[in-house]
């Protein structure tokens, strides 16, 4: 049996780099996945580099910051503005056909070619809003990660039976995208901290290490900056994430 704690979002902006480098140092958070689509995202990635026994993977995004490519080159995942689109608007129009697969190949084979640029090898994906296990996006992934020697996808199945919805789609999203995923190992349960309820407490978090199979626990430490505030949706659980983590 095996449990990899992550910290996902380092890069989003410097106190959320800052939360997920404090749960590494000082607590039980052994890998975290990089984002390579915000201002604070280089930055973040030479820090983490500088830690030992950390692992830092790539945390794709479709649904939040700046493209890595040119916003012209895919028009189907980016507003007039040229970031992309927000989660609802991306599955509303991933789901009725109005996004190329081959656009959202060219973004992500060009953010595992910024974050390897900046000294990242990036052999464990996972993604922002789990958009990676939508199955059409899944596709993509699958063929991608032969193609640039990924060495682990992250998978989504709950390891027991909840009543929450997130986690039920998520749990389903997985089991649908599988078939893309095969020929790449990853966990075969994972947990969201952040989005779990009731809320785990340390005891809860330290018992997930005699689960069986491999596990992944997946959580957001990090500290509430403005750039925070302005950028995304998730602040004041990354806090409490990061307590936990540390306990």
């Amino acid at each position: 049996m095996a449990l990899v704690v992550t910290a996902d979002d380092l890069g989003l902006t410097a106190g959320v780099t800052r939360g997920v480098l404090e749960a590494h140092r000082n607590g039980v958070v052994r890998s975290t996945s990089l984002l390579v689509t915000f201002p604070a995202s280089e930055e973040g990635a030479a820090l983490a580099r500088l830690e030992r026994d950390l692992e830092v993977g790539l945390h794709f995004d479709l649904v939040g910051g700046r493209p890595s490519s040119d916003p012209a080159t895919i028009p189907t995942l980016c507003d007039a503005e040229g970031r992309f689109f927000g989660l609802p608007e991306f599955t509303r129009r991933l789901f009725t056909g109005r996004i190329r697969s081959a656009e959202v190949a060219a973004e992500l084979r060009a953010q595992v070619a910024r974050a390897r640029g900046w000294g990242v090898p990036a052999l464990a994906w996972d993604s922002h809003r789990h958009v990676h296990l939508m199955p059409p996006v899944a596709r993509v992934v699958g063929a991608l990660a032969r193609e640039l020697d990924a060495r682990w996808i992250r998978r989504g199945q709950a390891p027991r039976v909840t009543l929450s919805l997130k986690t039920m789609s998520i749990h389903a999203a997985s089991l649908v995208s599988e078939l893309a995923y095969r020929r790449t190992p990853g966990n075969s349960w994972f947990i969201d901290l952040t989005a779990g309820r009731p809320r785990m407490d340390a005891t809860s978090v330290a018992l997930l290490a005699a689960v069986g199979g491999r596990g992944e626990l997946a959580a957001h430490p990090g500290y509430a900056d403005d750039d925070l505030r302005r950028t995304d949706s998730l602040v004041e659980g990354r806090e409490d994430d990061l307590v936990l983590l540390t306990d």
